[in-house]
Order: structure tokens, then sequence, then C-alpha cells
């Protein structure tokens, strides 16, 4: 459910820039188009002058030429979007996703927007191999035996620290419920597992929200890690400890 939110989330957002900033979108994929048509002069000719003039440029525009590919794209998905405006000047600046067969290209352009005036401040083209892709994905196909370890403690760990979290709610020790709560709530220390690689990670000092958690940057491998509920263990053993000294307390007096 939590991938699927994401996705969704992802397509929702890339729906909100096509909605909210067509002419970004629009100009951005002609600048696209005129690269990988060799109409290179239309894309050049837009370029902020002080940009133009550096001695950087021409190399630079070079390599962004040869980073285009010719084939046509299967799709185009707006990413990303800012807008920083300051005394009537306005940076737009905006990255498109370019869908292949086997890789990925990210498209960034940063426009600059004065009353009716518009020229490019720079443009970026970023190749994401097939490789990075397919790291990216979860898939529980074809783990090893860490992976897979823990990945059910990363589903098991949360459980129980909710487990324990509602007995120290309904318990009766007063005010310190609360404290024990927080303590309960997170987990110490973090072991984590590069999930396309297998590759451990191991951190002493780290404090982890129900003891588990996943990440990924975009388009890098995802990372799931644990950490171990010592809240939860040690409310469980205090209160057993109360249970057994409360009993042995009422046993005394024969």
């Amino acid at each position: 459910m939590v991938f699927l939110l994401g996705a969704l989330v992802g397509c929702n957002q890339s729906a909100q820039i096509e909605r909210e900033h067509p002419d970004d979108v629009s100009l951005s994929r002609t600048y696209f188009d005129f690269l990988r048509n060799g109409q290179y002069e239309k894309v050049e000719n837009d370029f902020e002058p002080l940009i133009k003039d550096r001695t950087e440029f021409r190399p630079e525009f070079d390599e962004l030429v040869a980073t285009i590919p010719k084939e046509s794209p299967i799709s185009v998905t707006p990413k990303w979007i800012k807008v920083d405006c300051d005394h009537g000047v306005c940076l737009h600046q905006i990255i498109l996703e370019y869908r292949y067969r086997n890789e990925l290209l990210l498209f960034n352009v940063v426009d600059r927007k004065e009353g009716s005036q518009s020229s490019i401040m720079g443009i970026h083209a970023r190749i994401i191999p097939g490789e990075a892709i397919a790291a990216s994905e979860f898939r529980l196909s074809n783990k090893g035996f860490p992976q897979y370890l823990i990945f059910l403690m990363a589903i098991l760990f949360p459980i129980f620290s909710l487990y324990v979290l509602v007995l120290c709610i309904r318990s009766e020790i007063g005010p310190r419920k609360w404290l024990w709560a927080v303590f309960i709530l997170v987990g110490v220390s973090r072991l984590g597992v590069n999930w396309a690689t297998g590759q451990p990670n191991f951190q002493l000092f780290a404090i982890q929200l129900l003891s588990a958690g996943a990440s990924a940057e975009t388009y890098s491998p995802w990372m799931v890690s644990v950490s171990l509920p010592l809240g939860a263990i040690l409310f469980l053993l205090n209160q057993s400890f109360r249970s057994g000294h409360h009993k042995v307390v009422m046993k005394s007096p024969h």
C-alpha cells in the first residue's frame, strides 16, 4: 500500500505541474525537440547573452547536444518545478523525465522571465541507465537472507512497538506512562541493508520511529533499516518484574 500510494502521489504531482504550469512544460519540451531534431541554433539563440559569452559555453553546449538521444522517447513526464521571483524577475526551473526502452533522461531547464521577455539561464541533461532504474525498484524476488531477515523485522518491530504502546497506555502506572510511551515509540541504533546489493550498514548512535524504516532517493536503491525496540523491551521487563514483585508481596505475610 505504501508503494502504491507513492506512485499515485507521483502521478498527481505530474498532473498538477501540467495543469498549473503548461507554458513551462511546453517550452521545455520544445527546447528538447529542437535539440533532438538538430535545430541547435534555435536553442542557442534563446540563451541569456551573459551565459553565451562565457568561454565554457561552447564545450558545455556541445556536450548537452551529444547527450540527447535521437530516438523518440516512449513518454514524457514533468517531475519537478520551482519558481522564484524577485523584483519582477522570475526564474522558472523545471525537470522533465524522458523515458526510453533502456534508460531515462532528466531534462532540466532554467528559464529567466521578465515581463514578456524570456531567456535560458541553463539546460542540463542527465542519463539514468537501465541498471540504475532496476536497482531503484523494490522487488521481493531474488534477494539474499540478510535482506529478507531485515525486511521481516521491519514488519514485525513496528507491530511489536504498537502492541507494547497500547499496553503502556492501558496500564495503571500514573503519569510515567507518557514517558514510557515516547521511549516505546523509538528504536535505538540502526541496522540497514541496501535492497539492491545486500550491502549492510550499521549506525550505533541513531534513533528511528517505530524501530523500522525504508527510504530511497530518486533513481537510487532502497535502504531498509531496523532499530532495536529497546523501550518496548524494557517496558515489558519492567511490567513483568512489577507483576512478580506484587505476587511475592501478597504472599509475604504467610
